[in-house]
């Protein structure tokens, strides 16, 4: 069955996978919004979501949509830290991931990040962070190339939610 993960957030990302592996991998699709004082903030591209889904997913294919669980948080630690617009930001962001999901037929599944990083035994450390560990680790379970930048975390997570999703989900 093919699984598809979603790393929500701007710098997020979709990943698919089925029996045989990696199907593909997508930056989160964004758009540059014009704000009232003459800059820009971006947010997610409904449209191009919808065209990455309909790309991963073949018409005549069923597959599980899965997306890791956000919540609002303040404060805590290191990769914890967040303002009020921010955590605004992420429920927008969740909501329109869960409607053109939702619009395109497919249900979605949530799995939290400590869910499906304990499995591969993610953990912060004083050393690495959580997105560094997951990208270490996709690197070497599918090679650099889906993952060439320490920017693409959101890939890595994307990836290894959809493999967490296809061992323990489908």
């Amino acid at each position: 069955m093919l699984t598809v993960a979603i790393d929500p957030g701007l710098s997020g990302a979709i990943a698919a996978m089925d029996d045989t592996g990696l199907r593909g991998v997508h930056d989160m699709p964004t758009r540059p919004i014009p704000k009232a004082s003459g800059k820009t903030r971006n947010e997610v591209d409904p449209k191009k979501l919808r065209d990455i889904l309909r790309t991963l997913i073949p018409a005549d294919e069923s597959a599980i949509v899965v997306m890791e669980a956000m919540h609002a948080f303040m404060g805590g630690g290191e990769e914890r830290k967040g303002s009020m617009s921010s955590q605004a930001s992420l429920a927008a962001t969740k909501a329109v991931i869960c409607t053109v999901c939702e619009l395109s037929g497919f249900d979605v599944a949530f799995v939290t990040p400590r869910e499906w990083q304990r499995i591969y035994g993610i953990k912060a450390t004083p050393n690495e962070t959580t997105k560094q560990q997951s990208l270490r680790l996709a690197r070497s379970l599918y090679g650099i190339s889906p993952f060439p930048l320490a920017k693409h975390d959101g890939r890595a997570d994307a990836v290894l939610i959809a493999r967490y999703a296809q061992r323990n989900l489908v």
